[in-house]
């Protein structure tokens, strides 16, 4: 095993934008080293307590990965012994004193890495020793002796760090896909920002700002504030507030200004303390990290420059497809030669604004190459660059970027002319997949529960799909692998294709190939052979009230036993949609029927009930997992039975066998064992 021994900043003791931040960048290097990571310092970060007059208890204090997925394997520094193995340093430098390169065959001498180094001196990449040896670190204590003997820092954006080409970003871009906040966070959330309507957001730090050097807190009035949202907001439309001091008088004024007010952080407690209490962390780390999502969410933006929690609301809202502009309430820098002091100095333009933007001044083709030197690119805000857009996905090419200056607004970018592509959406994640042929993409997106034009969000992979005579080849991008199937199997290995990658990403079901129906808000699984889709048996259980969800690929959500269907929303619906709806739901799974066709004039048809031992044995043909991990997959499928009716029917006639599985399922009918 070779281990990644890697230091969160400041040893976990910092914010958690900060937090997050550095283990994205330890994620992204145990990645391309090819490493497990061994984080040092995952502990709640001390910023953001806040006890909102005793409603929150910080007594179980959040840490990053209790809120967000880390798409690699990885253990605490306490959960492994690395004594006794050979180890080296990668650097001694702060992360923001250098630029990472991979694959080490780039050319450093190139005006684009030129560019991309803008004034940093030094490439790192791994070969050699460092490549061999089994415990790379790039911890925040180099050891004594060393040419910068003492403390140094991993904080840095990730895009500003790696220079990568444009295969290894494709590959970390889909991996930093998978790096997103766990399903019950996410899921609240969007549930906070869809009933909020239309709203528009703005992060105003004040709380430690006021004690921070560098900044101009202090000074700053209400009145500008106002002046730079009302520059951008309706005052007649919602508005979302980030902040932790919502009874600062500050906001006083602004809330006269804009009364359709909301304190996020406030509201959510106000008016989902249920479901904030029933989220697996709910202290304050965990309110602020929610407060964080549902700001970007908003239509349009404002936030507080040199504040990493700004840099990441505009990196989601960046991610998910909005025109993000990256704009701020004021410049917070002080002119060079001003004397400064905690929370104030001279007001300043010495990083001009315009509406918000920072002025381009100079020319270059990566965002930082064109706005204020005065900026640490490495943490003071957030780049387009950092965007997992759809585009970058598949090509692994950063969007168009201009080489001149002249004050234009930095642009994500305009989406190029491709080939046609479908999303295939399973809870928040989605796989793109890609085909010259339109009209083949039109006629599977419907079974894969989208439709074309559909946009991608949260794409963690992509998937090309091109015909040969009789026979069907499907691709991962990036990846060697090519499975050939069939014509008329494509459907079902296309699906089998798509659920292993959403299961590498979702851990938390057991895939399935078997039917899903449901009825009355009642989920129904038919495993076996139920004859072709075309004769009477699925007619007859549409005609018996029974809506299919999907015919070929299951996956059964652990937490609750839910039948989630590709281009399902996460959400458990009292009753399916109507047929044909392109909205599908989570349905609680309640029935399971092991299913055989026999001869037509066959004797022994049979209906009986099937044991929880027997129903299992059943299943195992039909377990996707089973096929990676045989004793998970058991696990997998003891949770499925566990206190669901399971029955095994032997059938000749469609028809016949559906109206049996109808009557049997609404509970009018036993079956004799």
């Amino acid at each position: 095993m070779r281990y990644l021994h890697y230091t969160n900043y400041q040893s976990g003791h910092s914010g958690l934008s900060n937090g997050i931040m550095s283990i994205e960048v330890g994620v992204v290097l145990a990645h391309l080293t090819n490493r497990l990571l061994v984080l040092e310092g995952n502990v709640s970060p001390p910023a953001n307590i806040v006890t909102y007059d005793g409603r929150v208890s910080n007594l179980k204090p959040s840490r990053i990965t209790d809120l967000v997925d880390l798409p690699v394997p990885w253990l605490d520094l306490e959960a492994v012994d690395l004594q006794g193995l050979e180890s080296l340093d990668l650097t001694e430098l702060s992360l923001a004193d250098f630029a990472f390169y991979f694959p080490p065959t780039l050319d450093l001498a190139s005006s684009d890495a030129t560019s991309f180094a803008r004034d940093r001196d030094h490439w790192l990449t791994v070969t050699g020793a460092h490549e061999q040896v089994p415990v790379l670190r790039l911890t925040e204590k180099p050891r004594a002796g060393g040419a910068t003997d003492g403390h140094r820092n991993n904080l840095c954006f990730y895009s500003y760090l790696f220079y990568l080409n444009d295969e290894t970003r494709r590959s970390v871009y889909r991996l930093l896909q998978r790096m997103q906040a766990k399903r019950p966070f996410a899921e609240l959330a969007r549930r906070v920002a869809r009933d909020l309507g239309p709203f528009n957001a703005v992060h105003l730090r004040r709380g430690d700002f006021k004690v921070t050097y560098g900044v101009t807190t202090l000074n700053r009035k209400p009145a500008e504030a106002i002046e730079a949202m009302d520059q951008l907001f309706e005052r007649k439309d919602p508005l979302v507030i980030v902040t932790d001091e919502r009874d600062d008088p500050f906001f006083l004024e602004l809330k006269r200004a804009y009364p359709r007010h909301h304190f996020i952080d406030w509201h959510i407690l106000d008016h989902y303390g249920a479901e904030f209490a029933a989220l697996p962390q709910n202290d304050s780390l965990s309110l602020a990290y929610l407060s964080q999502l549902v700001a970007g969410e908003a239509k349009e933006f404002i936030g507080t420059m040199t504040s990493t929690f700004t840099g990441l609301i505009q990196r989601y809202r960046g991610n998910g497809g909005k025109q993000e502009a990256f704009r701020y309430l004021w410049n917070e820098l002080p002119e060079p030669a001003d004397d400064i002091e905690r929370g104030r100095h001279a007001i300043s333009d010495c990083v001009p604004l315009d509406r918000g933007q920072m002025i381009e001044q100079f020319a270059g083709p990566y965002s930082w190459n064109r706005v204020s030197p005065l900026l640490s690119p490495a943490w003071m805000r957030e780049w387009p660059e950092s965007f997992l857009l759809p585009e970058t996905i598949a090509t692994g090419a950063l969007p168009s970027r201009p080489v001149g200056g002249g004050g234009a607004a930095i642009s994500p970018l305009a989406a190029p002319a491709i080939v046609p592509v479908i999303h295939v959406t399973f809870e928040n994640l989605q796989v793109a997949v890609w085909s010259k042929d339109a009209a083949l993409l039109k006629r599977l997106a419907p079974t894969l529960g989208t439709e074309p034009g559909t946009q991608g969000r949260n794409v963690i992979d992509n998937i090309e799909l091109s015909m040969t005579g009789a026979s069907a080849c499907i691709e991962l991008r990036g990846r060697a692998e090519k499975t050939f199937s069939d014509k008329a199997q494509l459907l079902a290995t296309l699906k089998r294709t798509i659920a292993a990658i959403f299961a590498s990403a979702r851990h938390s079901y057991a895939w399935l190939s078997a039917a899903a129906y449901a009825k009355g808000g009642r989920g129904l699984l038919i495993a076996g052979d139920t004859g072709d889709p075309g004769d009477a048996f699925r007619d007859t259980l549409r005609d018996n009230g029974w809506t299919l969800l999907d015919g070929e690929l299951v996956a059964i959500r652990l937490e609750d036993l839910a039948i989630v269907p590709l281009g399902a929303c996460a959400q458990t619906a009292p009753s399916p949609p109507p047929e044909g709806s392109p909205e599908r739901v989570a349905t609680a799974f309640e029935n399971l029927v092991i299913a055989r066709k026999a001869p037509l004039h066959a004797r022994d048809v049979s209906f009986a009930p099937l044991s929880p031992a027997a129903a299992v044995a059943a299943l195992i043909g039909a377990s996707l997992d089973f096929r990676v991990d045989q004793h998970r997959a058991m696990e997998l499928l003891c949770r499925v039975i566990e206190n669901r009716r399971a029955a095994q029917l032997r059938f000749s006639r469609p028809d016949e066998a559906a109206r049996l599985i109808s009557r049997w399922a609404d509970g009018l009918l036993e079956v004799a064992a």
